[in-house]
């Protein structure tokens, strides 16, 4: 937990230094538990115009790599079709990354809560292995022998033991509130109730 801390603090820093420039009014970030064990960082700086998140889960175990990629890239495609959405929509500024055990957020302040609310149907969504499982096959199906030996029981398993809201961190920085922020993430990761048991 320490080195997310550490991390969550590093990140704030560096936004906070890129927005210095424009002579942003950066306050001390707040930490909050949510009801699930997740631990959100807010940092409230005024004037940026933009916020940003990232979502970052904490103690998964390491298993099977081609899993943990075979995620990697269903989550990838799935931000790449949302950015793609937005740049549609002229918020060309907005952008969702996301890799199996993180997501990053950088839009402007009405795009934020659509954002984050992506990334959790993403991650609580209780189909997301299978999506996966079914999208790996269609891509890659006879073209890499590891990916074929692979059952949607591995995939759904492994979805199980390594998205959890106890092992969830969620830093926000820039132009909201600590409040508005906790309610937002509240909304998006509320209802995720899953407690490791790593």
């Amino acid at each position: 937990m320490k080195s997310i801390t550490k991390i969550a603090i590093l990140f704030i820093a560096l936004l906070s230094f890129n927005a210095a420039s424009a002579q942003n009014s950066m306050k001390a970030p707040v930490r909050y538990k949510l009801k699930n064990g997740i631990t959100l960082i807010v940092a409230q700086n005024n004037g940026l115009g933009k916020i940003y998140s990232r979502l970052t889960i904490e103690n998964q175990t390491c298993g099977n790599k081609v899993i943990a990629q075979v995620f990697e890239n269903y989550l990838n495609n799935k931000a790449t079709k949302f950015n793609d959405s937005m740049a549609a929509t002229g918020a060309t500024s907005s952008k969702v990354t996301i890799a199996y055990n993180e997501a990053n957020t950088a839009t402007n302040i009405a795009n934020f809560e659509p954002a984050l609310n992506y990334v959790s149907t993403l991650f609580l969504n209780p189909t997301t292995a299978k999506q996966a499982f079914d999208e790996m096959k269609s891509l890659y199906a006879g073209n890499k022998a590891d990916l074929d030996s692979i059952t949607l029981e591995e995939v759904q398993n492994y979805y199980n033991k390594n998205f959890k809201a106890s092992d969830t961190f969620i830093t926000i920085a820039g132009d909201i509130t600590p409040s508005d922020a906790k309610e937002i993430a509240s909304k998006a990761f509320g209802n995720w109730n899953v407690v490791a048991t790593l």
